[in-house]
This record gives C-alpha cells, sequence and structure tokens, in this order.
C-alpha cells in the first residue's frame, strides 16, 4: 500500500545529500589535542595579559585578588615573571581541560549512535516479525 502523495516529501538528491553532509558534520569527532591547545592557549592568555595589565595599572595594592592563584599555582606572583609562569599553568590546565571536554563529547556521541543504531536493529527485527 502507497502513502497518500501529498504526504510525500519531495526531495531532490541534492537536498538528502546535503542533510547527510550535515548530519555528519555535527557528529564528527572533535580533535582532542586541537581543543587541548586551543583552550590552553586562551587559558594561558588570559592569565598572562590579566597579570601584565594589573602591573602596568599599578597602583597601592596590586592585583589582590589575582595572587590568590599562587595558592593553587605554585611559583605564581603578580609580576612579570609570574605572568609567564601563570601562562604556562594555565597553557596545561586549560589543556587537559580541553583535552577532557573533546573525549567525553566523542565519548558521548559514541554511546548515542551506539543505542541509536542498536534500537534500529530492533526495530527491524520487529518489523520483521510483525510482517514476514
Amino acid at each position: 500500500m502507497k502513502p497518500p502523495t501529498h504526504l510525500v516529501e519531495n526531495k531532490t538528491p541534492a537536498d538528502s545529500a546535503l542533510a547527510d553532509e550535515l548530519l555528519i558534520q555535527a557528529i564528527a569527532k572533535v580533535d582532542r589535542s586541537a581543543l587541548g591547545i586551543a583552550v590552553g592557549t586562551v587559558f594561558g592568555l588570559s592569565i598572562f595579559f590579566a597579570t601584565n595589565f594589573l602591573i602596568f595599572k599599578g597602583g597601592d595594592v596590586i592585583g589582590p585578588t589575582l595572587s590568590l592563584l599562587n595558592q593553587y599555582f605554585f611559583g605564581y606572583s603578580v609580576t612579570f615573571i609570574g605572568s609567564f609562569i601563570g601562562l604556562i599553568y594555565g597553557f596545561v590546565l586549560g589543556f587537559i581541560l580541553g583535552w577532557l571536554m573533546a573525549f567525553l563529547r566523542n565519548f558521548v556521541i559514541t554511546i548515542y549512535l551506539h543505542i541509536a543504531k542498536f534500537k534500529g536493529r530492533i526495530a527491524a527485527v520487529n518489523d520483521f516479525i510483525d510482517h514476514p
């Protein structure tokens, strides 16, 4: 039995190929190293520029809030040398966070695709059983 013609969508092969390409791009794996380097660079440079901004701004007390980072980053201080230490610590911390974000995202997408594939197989078996 054919479905009514007014319910059938007229899709051209180009539309189908575009939809397939968009789906492939949406679930493509994220490169863990690339995201780690990108996030690490942003974190490191943020600490570097924030520290140097406070140094050049000057004042009686320079960066009391930012100096609290020395509790986590051994050797860090709100000085020019400290800004390079913060750059290194920020890059390492950002790299680890970016790598973990990409890893977890890829892992969740993989699990989702396995579940979707499993549901599709179950549906195919049920269709075969219902309509031999």
